[in-house]
């Protein structure tokens, strides 16, 4: 029995040709083989979101969005997974789109997500220098904005959060509603 549980195993290992050959056919499938197109997504009809691109900041609208030009085109962003205080939020709102105007420099990479309701382009923004920061998760581990989980279910997320929340930075530094900008919105929005 135990023999035959051996040459088993042997019969249906692969060759490590045959594995890579494997892996290949996989990542051209699902659209990782060195930027190529997926091409599952395009088999079944679905759309596949534009490549990133590189833009050149006009203005931090507040602390989760930026007004680009890409290619000659404006176009507004909204940082996904983040939820930022309101610019009213005195002095959160205004704290939390300074730091952002700070780190972020005149040449971003912008990686579209999306596009809501609104007609914005929901997207994570990069800097282009060779350490390349993610600036979404900047805002949160820094403290200048909360994790937008109904959005967002990246634990690397919900890590920053954390760290902030236990290091007690920007809007966690005090109890209130800049902890959660989605809640005062929908207070302001029902007055």
């Amino acid at each position: 029995m135990h023999d035959n549980r051996k040459r088993r195993r042997r019969d249906t290992a692969r060759s490590p040709a045959l594995n890579a050959l494997c892996r290949l056919a996989t990542a051209l499938i699902l659209g990782s083989a060195g930027g190529l197109p997926p091409l599952l997504p395009r088999a079944m009809g679905w759309p596949t979101p534009p490549p990133s691109r590189i833009c050149t900041l006009d203005q931090v609208l507040d602390g989760d969005s930026m007004r680009l030009t890409c290619k000659g085109k404006s176009v507004e962003v909204r940082l996904h997974c983040i939820d930022a205080p309101e610019y009213e939020q005195i002095p959160w709102g205004k704290q939390s789109r300074r730091h952002l105007r700070e780190i972020t420099p005149r040449k971003v990479e912008l990686k579209t997500i999306e596009i809501d309701q609104f007609g914005r382009t929901v997207g994570e923004i990069y800097t282009t220098e060779p350490n390349r920061r993610f600036l979404n998760l900047a805002q949160v581990a820094s403290g200048q904005a909360a994790v937008y989980k109904h959005y967002c279910s990246d634990p690397a997320f919900t890590r920053a959060e954390r760290g902030a929340r236990k290091a007690g930075l920007g809007i966690w530094s005090k109890p209130g509603a800049q902890q959660t900008p989605w809640v005062f919105r929908h207070r302001k929005e029902s007055q």
